[in-house]
């Protein structure tokens, strides 16, 4: 890196089905071949403890329904692991971060879903050290309908997955309304669009945006 780059965080975000994960590897790819350090994580996830949370979280089983606030109390001790254990300290070190998912994944299926207040949901995460947001947002914004057409038949899916369309309608909605609660750091991109247009986009986004931190 040259000596005006500084650390960048970069979420990528999106209802189940809309691509994000995919996107999130492309992006990382693109952004390695132009010589970047980049951090890759997946949140829940990236860590010992965030791989055991992640699996327990997204158990489908017909066991009780978690409490909302002891889901949220689960993702956020994954959350805090990743910040310390990974994210933290490549940002320090002036690398590039991409996760797939991260923070505003909470406040969509817990806050908007779940029906969770989303300034409690802030506070909860400042409380415990965890309220810093990504530079950069990318929301992949899908139909739901469109989104769930795309798993496979039979395909296993997570706890998260199985719930009921209108929970993910309204994660959906969630994410639009984030979008515009926070216009300085999220970007919508639609993900109808054919898998390279979509990388490419999500692309330009993220090289303006690099190209303007460290210009200023």
């Amino acid at each position: 890196m040259t000596a005006q780059a500084t650390g960048f965080f970069i979420s990528v975000e999106g209802i189940d089905g809309s691509g994000k994960s995919t996107q999130a590897e492309l992006l990382v790819d693109r952004l390695r071949q132009t010589g970047e350090v980049v951090t890759a994580v997946r949140d829940p996830g990236s860590t010992a403890l965030g791989e055991r949370v992640r699996a327990l979280l997204l158990e489908n089983s017909n066991a009780e329904p978690t409490d909302p606030l002891a889901e949220v109390a689960l993702f956020l001790a994954a959350r805090v692991q990743l910040l310390r254990e990974l994210i933290e300290p490549a940002l320090a070190a002036d690398q590039l971060v991409v996760s797939d998912r991260y923070l505003d994944s909470t406040l969509a299926y817990q806050g908007a879903g779940r029906g969770l207040d989303q300034g409690r949901l802030l506070e909860l995460h400042r409380l415990a050290g965890a309220e810093r947001l990504p530079d950069l947002t990318l929301i992949l914004d899908l139909e739901v309908g469109v989104a769930q057409e795309r798993a496979r038949p039979g395909s296993f899916r997570d706890r998260m997955e199985a719930e009921p369309t209108a929970y993910h309608e309204r994660v959906r909605q969630g994410y639009l309304a984030l979008a515009l609660r926070f216009p300085e750091r999220i970007v919508l991109q639609p993900a109808h669009r054919p898998l390279e247009e979509l990388a490419e986009s999500c692309w330009e986004v993220t090289r303006e945006r690099l190209k303007t931190r460290r210009t200023t």
